[in-house]
């Protein structure tokens, strides 16, 4: 394992959240059943101890927020986000997406609030996104053209890929 004890960076587990909390207001799949299929597709790129809980965690502080606030569309909002958490590194700076040292992607030491910051920062996006401040995601975003984050995506949306693969 490329990251043997270390756990996502802040920004792709707030991805990671964000993306069960869009599978289980689908209504398929219980929210336990949700996390542990994305925690075991990360099993390859992190230490995904741990993980199950602080995103079942994460994703009770979404739906609290998204339940006391009036939103159109609760799913795009969070795709949304999940684009933002890909471009952006706060309210007003590009990601670099080609650091100079170190690797993108490359796993952290775990961060003991990150169940705290996910919900703090899905907040700041939403009334900033309800404010104008942040965009939506273009319409024409093509997630599998990402190429910096496609580990991160390849496992969150593997049948994505696999269409990409195919044709």
């Amino acid at each position: 394992m490329l990251n043997s004890g270390k756990c996502p960076p802040q920004f792709v587990f707030e991805m990671m959240a964000a993306q069960a909390t869009r599978e289980f207001l689908e209504g398929q799949e219980s929210a336990e059943d949700i996390v542990a299929r994305i925690a075991a597709s990360f099993t390859e790129l992190y230490d995904t101890e741990g993980l199950e809980s602080d995103m079942i965690r994460s994703m009770e502080r979404i739906l609290v927020f998204i339940e006391s606030v009036e939103v159109s569309d609760i799913d795009l909002m969070l795709l949304s986000y999940i684009w933002f958490q890909i471009n952006y590194e706060d309210l007003v700076n590009k990601r670099n997406k080609k650091p100079l040292f170190g690797g993108l992607l490359k796993g952290r030491p775990k961060q003991s609030d990150r169940v705290y910051l996910t919900a703090k920062n899905f907040k700041t996006y939403a009334f900033a996104l309800g404010n104008g401040k942040v965009a939506l995601k273009p319409d024409d975003w093509d997630m599998t053209a990402e190429v910096e984050f496609e580990p991160v995506l390849k496992a969150l949306y593997p049948d994505a890929f696999t269409k990409t693969e195919e044709e």
